[in-house]
């Protein structure tokens, strides 16, 4: 059973002989559920992250599909970045929520984050197409990276938020 409209119908007890089954009781057994309901997954990235004394963070101002949980991630470092942004004017005597001050913080995550949007979507299509020369050329991509240990090591530091224009609270020390 692949449909979402098809969990969705399901009883109680179905859904979660379903949910058991689709994780493979690594919980253990699903015993309850509540009400169900779905979202589409799906690329968002809004068009502002501020305006005076309003600045938006993490899921609130993107959302990515929750491969690799890359989600959290980006909403760690918005929130890393946001935090360094407001104790620099603090301490410099500028208003916190002066829409010049939190325009730095949007100017600093709004590339990283479209960046790592883009590649994760790019990362979903890839992987759920079915073509076989696609298929052949992502694996041989995918062989490639791993035989380098330099650009492996870049897409998983990059992957982990360890580099690139990093808050100080997330960089290593």
């Amino acid at each position: 059973m692949a449909a979402l409209s098809a969990y969705l119908a399901l009883d109680d007890a179905a859904f979660c002989a379903a949910l058991t089954d689709a994780s493979e009781a690594r919980l253990g057994k699903a015993l309850q559920v509540g009400p169900r309901t779905a979202f589409p997954l799906q690329r968002l990235h809004a068009n502002e992250y501020v305006r005076a004394r309003f600045a938006l963070v993490g899921d609130a101002a993107h959302t990515v599909h929750p491969l690799a949980g890359q989600g959290v991630n980006l909403g760690f470092l918005d929130a890393a970045a946001l935090a360094e942004t407001i104790l620099d004017a603090r301490a410099r005597g500028r208003d916190i929520g002066d829409y010049s001050v939190l325009r730095r913080f949007a100017r600093w995550r709004t590339g990283d984050n479209h960046a790592m949007i883009i590649a994760l979507d790019g990362f979903k299509r890839l992987f759920s197409n079915d073509s076989v020369p696609l298929s052949m050329m992502r694996n041989a991509g995918l062989s490639a990276v791993d035989r380098f240990t330099l650009l492996k090591r870049l897409f998983v530091r990059r992957a982990m938020g360890l580099s690139g224009d990093l808050p100080a609270l997330a960089r290593a020390n």
